[in-house]
């Protein structure tokens, strides 16, 4: 069991970490959103899948670390949680699970603010894609929405026999 706790905090602090840097990658990312560079957004996804990556080896870390220490603190699975897990530690460890978790909370609601924002970005850029494929769309009235050719309708010519 000694052991691992400082598994616990050396996960959530490498944990904490990768969302400092996930952080900083949405915030530049936004920066491109806005500059309309698609290569450098397609590398940006790379970079961003590579974190997603990382997030999700460390996730499963902590899910079979935090499975472990339920059992040896007789935390039913269901309700095991860091901060319960804190409840029964000495006072310097459970300080530091605290402090790590209100941390890691924060920055989670932090990625969430920027995602939010590169979202609305994202929204907003398809809007206007949408809005110019429309008035090409309507600029001419050999195609229809589909991108397929609109018939044309036939011509009725009206021949007077008095001219």
């Amino acid at each position: 069991m000694e052991n691992r706790l400082p598994e616990l905090l050396s996960l959530v602090r490498e944990e904490t970490s990768l969302y400092r840097d996930l952080i900083e990658h949405a915030r530049q990312k936004t920066a491109l959103l806005v500059q309309g560079s698609v290569e450098a957004i397609l590398e940006s996804n790379k970079i961003e899948e590579t974190f997603n990556i990382k997030l999700r080896f460390l996730e499963a870390e902590l899910v079979r670390l935090c499975s472990e220490l339920s059992q040896v603190f007789k935390i039913p699975g269901d309700e095991f949680t860091l901060l319960k897990l804190a409840d029964g530690l000495e006072p310097s460890i459970a300080a530091e699970i605290r402090s790590q978790t209100t941390l890691f909370k924060n920055l989670v609601e932090q990625l969430k603010s920027v995602n939010r924002r590169n979202m609305l970005l994202i929204e907003s850029s398809v809007r206007y894609s949408r809005g110019l494929l429309d008035f090409l769309s309507n600029s001419t009235s050999s195609y229809q929405g589909t991108g397929l050719f609109r018939p044309m309708p036939a011509i009725h010519t009206a021949i007077s026999r008095q001219a």
